[in-house]
């Protein structure tokens, strides 16, 4: 009996240690039960967040993919917005090509225990669209560094430290200005001819912006016509979509309708030839100023050019010319094929080709006229002419499409605003969307001199991040203005001064420019019709 009770106490106290044992083991199996849920339910999180923030970037992707293909010009910076507990932005980088962008679209969001998360996605967009021949202007504003940056633009510089022309380019006498187009790295000037025998089409290497250099040792000039004096009034280059190296300037000839309003200069050659004149079909004048080439634009192997006014029976103003077969075989001029003309009765001061439509400004009672070409070839059919006659005078002068926005450009003296922002959501009703008086198209802005040229950027703001400017960058006859077109209800002067051009007051030649990248080329002439060169950046 009392073994038997000394054998229970030695059970009952190892049993007692068994369960303390277990007891522990079971508290340290419990906390580590705890603590894996606990960390796996952080894990679940994180990973919803993230799958939601990679979603929301690749929507981001989506919608600059959709713009692109509407416009290319619309694909630019978005600034931070809030969408939840999610910060969203798009940056874009241009490619070298001009034609291309890099978007990074960046979803961020504040984690647990205070974990500054985010993903980034990123995608090239292609201008496919106008890949040749196209603008290479960067719709994005930027500062010396690259950035976006809308704020540095307040205070724009004339870069070049020789802005005169005729020394820029090796050679002496009056060379007004009449012409700029900025493609790829070369910068193609037109100039009018003050005498025979001197050139009239230059090639200058803008590898360094800032210092125009006339190419090929300064040999890349020539003169478009030794019998004339005339020059030339217009240019806009393409390379040969064939990829066999051949580059072009297509230019508006104002040498006079028996000569050939449209000549072909084969600029890939040092110095350039022209390889081909060709006269409008069914044009003729009884003077020397009507019905030269005055305008041009090239698209997809198509040259539209716009004449001066031919005068009453004299053929019409508006030409498009088929270049495929040409550019195939550029060694047989007669592969140039005429497709149609339609007749505006006044001059044609210039064009924009987008979509199924060209945009004309005149200097007819309606400063803008839109015709169908989605028929080269049968221009009448498609067109009822859909015009548009701003109010009160003036004539239209400079043009510039982004998205469903038209600008348009007018000369002065106005009894009307000289810039207009016009609906374009349907260019066969451009009347209809945009009445008189807006409702709320279209919205003006009255400059006081005449918007000779036009472009239309945006850019971020660095002092408020979250606001993006669209700015309006008009050239007139004496200065480079910029206009913030944000709040279309308020349009306001950007600079708080505008830049003085080198040379002005011309009564002759108005003064024109392009851009490329992030810089702007401008060409004016003072009174005594002497041309400068601007190069105008940040």
């Amino acid at each position: 009996m009392k073994e038997e009770l000394i054998i229970n106490k030695s059970c009952s106290g190892f049993s007692t240690l068994e369960m303390l044992i277990a007891m522990a083991i079971l508290i340290m199996v419990i906390s580590a039960v705890i603590l894996v849920s606990f960390g796996s339910q952080s894990m679940l999180i994180d990973s919803q967040t993230n799958s939601e923030a990679l979603n929301k970037a690749q929507e981001l992707l989506e919608e600059v993919q959709a713009l692109a293909r509407k416009d290319y010009k619309l694909v630019n910076p978005v600034a931070t917005i809030t969408d939840g507990i999610y910060q969203k932005k798009i940056d874009v980088e241009t490619q070298p090509d001009f034609f291309t962008k890099k978007v990074t679209a960046t979803v961020s969001w504040l984690g647990e225990h205070n974990r500054n998360l985010n993903v980034q996605l990123s995608a090239l967009v292609t201008n496919f669209n106008n890949a040749v021949g196209g603008d290479t202007c960067d719709s994005v504003l930027r500062d010396n560094t690259g950035a976006t940056n809308a704020d540095v633009w307040k205070t724009p510089q004339v870069k070049n430290s020789i802005t005169d022309f005729a020394q820029l380019a090796g050679v002496s006498g009056i060379y007004p200005i009449t012409d700029i187009d900025a493609y790829k790295g070369k910068l193609y000037i037109t100039t009018n001819n003050s005498s025979e025998n001197q050139s009239t089409f230059f090639v200058f290497d803008i590898t360094d912006p800032t210092n125009p250099v006339l190419d090929h040792g300064g040999t890349d000039k020539i003169d478009n016509d030794s019998d004339n004096n005339s020059g030339l009034n217009a240019v806009a280059v393409a390379e040969n979509a064939s990829g066999n190296g051949k580059i072009y300037a297509f230019v508006a000839n104002a040498s006079g309708v028996s000569v050939g309003q449209l000549q072909i200069i084969e600029v890939s050659v040092s110095p350039p030839q022209v390889v081909a004149t060709y006269p409008m079909p069914g044009v003729t004048s009884t003077s020397s100023s009507q019905g030269v080439g005055n305008s041009i634009f090239y698209k997809d192997g198509f040259v539209y050019l716009g004449l001066k006014a031919t005068g009453p029976g004299n053929g019409p103003e508006f030409h498009i010319i088929d270049m495929h077969d040409f550019l195939a075989n550029p060694t047989n001029p007669n592969l140039i094929h005429y497709a149609d003309s339609y007749s505006i009765g006044d001059d044609i001061n210039a064009i924009y080709v987008k979509g199924n439509y060209a945009y004309l400004a005149t200097s007819d009672s309606q400063e803008l006229i839109v015709l169908n070409v989605s028929n080269p070839t049968d221009i009448s059919t498609g067109s009822p002419v859909w015009g548009y006659d701003a109010a009160g005078g003036g004539n239209g002068k400079s043009l510039y499409l982004v998205g469903d926005t038209l600008s348009l450009g007018r000369t002065f003296p106005s009894s009307g605003p000289e810039f207009y922002i016009l609906n374009n959501t349907d260019p066969t009703n451009i009347p209809v969307n945009n009445p008189d008086p807006p409702s709320p198209y279209p919205y003006t802005q009255s400059i006081g001199s005449s918007v000779d040229g036009l472009v239309v950027r945006a850019g971020l703001d660095t002092v408020v991040p979250s606001t993006l400017h669209n700015l309006a960058f008009f050239l007139t006859s004496s200065n480079f203005q910029l206009w913030d077109i944000t709040n279309l209800s308020a349009i306001t002067q950007w600079s708080p001064t505008f830049l003085n051009l080198p040379g002005s007051g011309s009564s002759s030649f108005e003064p024109v420019l392009d851009c490329e990248g992030n810089i702007f080329f401008v060409g004016s002439n003072n009174s005594e019709d002497h041309g400068y060169l601007s190069v105008i950046a940040p």
